[in-house]
């Protein structure tokens, strides 16, 4: 490797401390600093590092696939990215165990492969992986202290060695310093311009989908048009006997509405101790009777960013194998689960009393003023509304039936929807005038008639589970299963209202467009593999096995030797090797003649531009181009140079300079 010796493998182990796979790095580290303590090396051939690239590419495709399925974009992203130097650490061992120092781009370019480039580029690619180290790390997303400070020794280790040695070391080190504190500030600065983003508007990166925000739910109450929902499925549930469809899986709750927003007020969120074991989680003090029909049910679901809120049904009592770190519920029944991006599954138990009561639960508040309160912009509406049901002085009960016939009576569902007329709220023209509109329509208006009746009421969002799976046990759940209801404080219990007309899920299956089924099979296969997934560090150990195997295989086939060499350790100590070429006169002596070299320019490059000079009709370029082939050779070839070709650079260099005296001429020399 053209590294410093140990580098990568501290880059290797700093890979390891941010993603902690540290199996995987130590065996990597090992195997690519051993090189430098061994004295014999593979006879590899181009053609063979060609095959071992193109094994990378296998291993990097399979990982693209693998993260994909199992956690899906964007987490599949930032997954590959963190195990690419993993991926292409083959190609970069090979060069390291073999006579070559190098590899021509086309080992890595098929395009190259077909059509040549006319001048063969090479490389080591011991530079490349230290960077893809870096990059792995920063992808595992674990900032802090021991990041920046493992970044900066680490990138300062690697430019100690390149620094140019005509500046002070202090100014050096001064300056890698300042660019660090730079760097390091523009990342607190970026940092708390998220989390003033976050908190300042929510709703910018709530996403969309199954994602939930327990503070703020934007209705699409007041949209113009047709609303348009997809066929994406976002959960897979498996329910015991005894359970009556529709199922609603409650996400959050709201208790303030803002015109067409409902808001959660202050809904802190508080930890729950895990309950007997670490997976297990108790939301109630109801008593839970597991033999009792209909009592438990299974969630697998998906979580593109992490930290998920959970689909619960009312009157959960209790919540087993979730493995979270920690999980927090706040006073209006979210619960959300600290837990890493992708598939997770859980299974929830249900109290004997089927209901959410503020004296059992933990997770849920008995009501307050706000559960009470109706915005004065719909006052007028909902005031007309239920002097005409003649709500006052109804018994909760009583009142919930005369409003679910109301709705279930007088309006249908719909998903387009007009202007107001007459400058009326979206929601007054759904009771006086319309009376026609989709779920968010039905629950808003629900949880503000039966508060001008008295009755606590909330606005409730999550899904309806209807929908049978096939293939498959169960039923699962789409994004156009997005549902909203109403939570309504009746005889001392949070109990679940739904006034949307039934009709609405068959309208809305009635719309799926005909390549559904294909892409159903797409996510059950998905959700197939990432069910039976193993650890991904212990699936890339599998792989190495095979691969191991592959590579060893075809060197013995091509009957690669294994020869005897010094070691990198002992190359290295010899300093003054190749250090007596006769070309370096050859060199020199063109200086001196006038022909400047310029700064990071290869010695090849730099004969090809001045033979073609105006004023250097003597130089053969052909015969430089030879020396310096030998030159390389002699300096850099593991091997060493024959004793022939020895005399062959040392008998052209003295015939050259012979032929090439230094005379005045125009330029000045350098």
């Amino acid at each position: 490797m053209n590294t410093p010796p140990f580098l990568l493998a501290a880059a290797a182990l700093f890979w390891a401390t941010q993603t902690g796979q540290w199996l995987v790095a130590a065996v990597v580290a090992v195997l690519m600093e051993g090189p430098r303590y061994r004295t014999w090396r593979w006879s590899l051939e181009e053609s063979d590092f060609m095959r071992i690239a193109d094994f990378c590419t296998v291993l990097l495709v399979g990982l693209a696939l693998y993260f994909y399925f199992t956690f899906g974009n964007p987490r599949a992203i930032t997954l590959l990215f963190q195990w690419l130097p993993v991926a292409l650490a083959p190609i970069a061992l090979a060069v390291a165990w073999s006579t070559s120092r190098e590899i021509g781009l086309a080992v890595l370019f098929w395009s190259l492969r077909r059509a040549p480039m006319r001048r063969r580029y090479a490389f080591n690619p011991g530079v490349t992986l230290f960077v893809l180290w870096l990059l792995g790390a920063s992808a595992a997303n674990h900032p802090g202290w021991s990041f920046e400070i493992g970044l900066v020794l680490l990138t300062g280790w690697a430019l100690w060695v390149s620094r140019p040695r005509s500046h002070p070391r202090a100014v050096w080190i001064l300056s890698l310093l300042m660019v660090a504190s730079l760097g390091y500030a523009g990342h607190i600065g970026l940092h708390g311009l998220q989390q003033w983003l976050e908190g300042a508007a929510p709703e910018w990166i709530a996403g969309g989908g199954s994602r939930t925000n327990p503070y703020r739910s934007n209705t699409d109450i007041g949209s113009m048009g047709d609303i348009k929902l997809t066929e994406g499925i976002v959960m897979r549930i498996t329910a015991d006997p005894g359970w009556r469809v529709p199922i609603l899986l409650h996400r959050a709750s709201y208790d303030d509405y803002r015109s067409g927003t409902w808001v959660a007020k202050s809904p802190r969120f508080e930890s729950i101790s895990p309950f007997e074991v670490a997976t297990r989680w108790k939301l109630s003090n109801a008593a839970i009777d597991p033999g009792r029909p209909g009592s438990q049910l299974s969630v697998n679901d998906y979580s593109a960013g992490g930290n998920p809120v959970l689909s619960l049904p009312i009157g959960v009592a209790r919540i087993d194998s979730l493995a979270a770190s920690d999980v927090q519920a706040n006073s209006l029944g979210a619960v959300q689960a600290e837990h890493k991006p992708g598939y997770f599954s859980y299974s929830v138990l249900l109290g004997a009393d089927g209901a959410a009561s503020a004296v059992t639960d933990l997770a849920y508040s008995v009501p307050g003023a706000t559960d009470l309160k109706v915005p004065a912009g719909e006052a007028a509406a909902i005031t007309s509304i239920a002097d005409e049901l003649q709500l006052a002085g109804l018994q909760p009960a009583e009142a919930l039936a005369v409003i679910r016939k109301f709705f279930a009576e007088r309006f249908q569902y719909s998903l387009w929807q007009g202007k107001p007329a007459g400058g009326a709220t979206p929601l007054a023209e759904f009771l006086l005038t319309t009376r026609a509109g989709h779920c968010e329509y039905f629950a808003s208006a629900t949880t503000l008639l039966l508060r001008a009746a008295g009755v606590p009421a909330r606005y409730a969002t999550g899904f309806s589970v209807q929908e049978l799976a096939s293939p498959g046990d169960g039923y699962v759940v789409r994004e156009r299963h997005a549902h909203a209801w109403v939570r309504a404080w009746v005889d001392g219990a949070w109990r679940d209202v739904d006034t949307t007309p039934p009709d609405w899920f068959a309208a809305e299956s009635a719309r799926t467009p005909f390549w559904s089924k294909l892409t159903d099979v797409w996510s059950w296969l998905r959700f197939w593999i990432a069910q039976h997934s193993a650890d991904t560090g212990t699936l890339l150990g599998w792989l190495a096995i095979p691969m191991g195997l592959w590579i060893a295989w075809r060197i013995q086939s091509a009957r690669r030797s294994l020869v005897q060499m010094p070691s990198d350790k002992a190359v290295n100590s010899v300093a003054h090797i190749g250090s007596d070429s006769e070309f370096y006169r050859v060199a020199q002596r063109l200086l001196e003649l006038g022909y400047a070299r310029h700064d990071a320019e290869s010695l090849q490059e730099w004969l090809q531009r001045i033979a073609v000079l105006p004023g250097a009709p003597g130089l053969d370029q052909a015969e430089l181009e030879a020396m310096v082939r030998l030159h390389y050779r002699y300096r850099f070839d593991p091997l060493g140079l024959p004793e022939p070709d020895r005399l062959r650079l040392q008998e052209r260099s003295r015939d050259w300079l012979a032929r090439h005296p230094v005379v005045v001429r125009n330029q000045k020399a350098v």
